[in-house]
């Protein structure tokens, strides 16, 4: 605690390391950083192979505000996995250091069960300050990483870019599974631009601007975007580029709780599913369990359970419990 910049830096050639139940706090940056930006050609001077887990990483940001709770850089197969994060100014989590489709490093990552809130805006009140910021910020390539089972809310930016999860530029082949994203200023879900991903099984609550964005065509599928649950009061379902058909939208559940029509950019249901998109969907009330106390947990009558979507498993996000030896 009481730092000048980072808590924590696994730099060059850094491989296998364990970070577990470690208490950062009152950061002036952030809390860890894992590898570098370079792209090393030598394996072993790549950082990888390593897990932060358990920890809780805090009040940070307070001098360098951009500091982020954990940086992954150009580097492979880390894991960060039941993780308490909050009240950070800019990012919660961020992986990859490409942007666009050139070399990247940061492939592999698992990103599970973790418990990330007041970002960009703080639990007292204080911001935001800082734009184009997220619960997880991603770029470049990423076979085989996978974002699920987490729990990010009350993601705030000043005058855009406050979003949940958020696939910017370059992001290629990360899947986001079975996540719960609510209180966001500009959506839970964004893709810049991108190739092959996939965003299923996950819960997007109350975005005050518009709940999935897309800001770039392209000549490829940009994403997959399936079995969701959307349920919103305000702003619109859709922002971005849809006039292409390089995505798809199937099997999936949306609610206006706030009332009016559901709009898919400037289509009628009718008419965004005569575009292909959506088959399967459907617009109907989820059935939450006490969603003014930030329960979504279904009903056992829910149509999303119905319609195939699988229940989160949110009872283990967050730290768990130091076993004594």
């Amino acid at each position: 605690m009481n730092l000048g910049t980072y808590a924590l830096h696994l730099g060059r050639g850094c491989q296998s390391n364990l970070v577990s139940h470690c208490d950062l706090s009152d950061l002036a940056a952030g809390g860890i950083r894992i590898g570098d930006t370079a792209l090393r050609d030598q394996p072993e001077e790549v950082s990888c192979a390593n897990e932060v887990s358990d920890c809780h990483i805090r009040d940070g940001g307070r001098i360098f505000h951009s500091g982020i709770g954990i940086w992954i850089g150009q580097s492979p197969a880390n894991v960060l996995r039941h993780n308490h994060i909050h009240d950070f100014y800019y990012t919660g989590v961020s992986v990859g250091w490409t942007w666009g489709y050139g070399r990247a490093l940061a492939t592999n990552t698992i990103v599970e069960y973790n418990l990330v809130h007041h970002i960009g805006k703080t639990s007292d009140g204080d911001g935001p300050i800082l734009s184009d910021m997220a619960g997880i910020y991603t770029l470049g390539l990423h076979e085989g990483s996978v974002i699920g089972n987490n729990i990010w809310h009350d993601i705030a930016g000043l005058r855009y870019g406050g979003w949940g999860i958020y696939f910017d530029e370059g992001t290629t082949r990360i899947l986001a599974e079975s996540n719960l994203v609510y209180r966001t200023t500009h959506g839970g879900f964004h893709q810049h631009y991108g190739r092959e991903n996939t965003v299923r099984n996950n819960v997007f609550i109350d975005a005050r601007d518009f709940q999935v964005q897309r800001s770039r065509e392209e000549d490829h599928v940009s994403f997959t975007f399936e079995n969701n649950l959307v349920s919103w009061h305000r702003g619109k379902l859709l922002d971005g580029k849809f006039e292409d058909s390089k995505y798809l939208f199937r099997s999936n559940v949306y609610w206006h709780a706030g009332g009016g029509e559901v709009r898919f950019a400037k289509w009628s249901f009718d008419e965004w599913q005569k575009r292909g998109q959506d088959a399967g969907s459907q617009i109907a009330d989820p059935k939450f369990f006490a969603p003014e106390k930030d329960d979504y947990a279904l009903a056992p009558d829910s149509p999303a359970l119905r319609s195939g979507f699988r229940a989160l498993d949110l009872w283990r996000v967050g730290v768990r419990t130091r076993s004594k030896p």
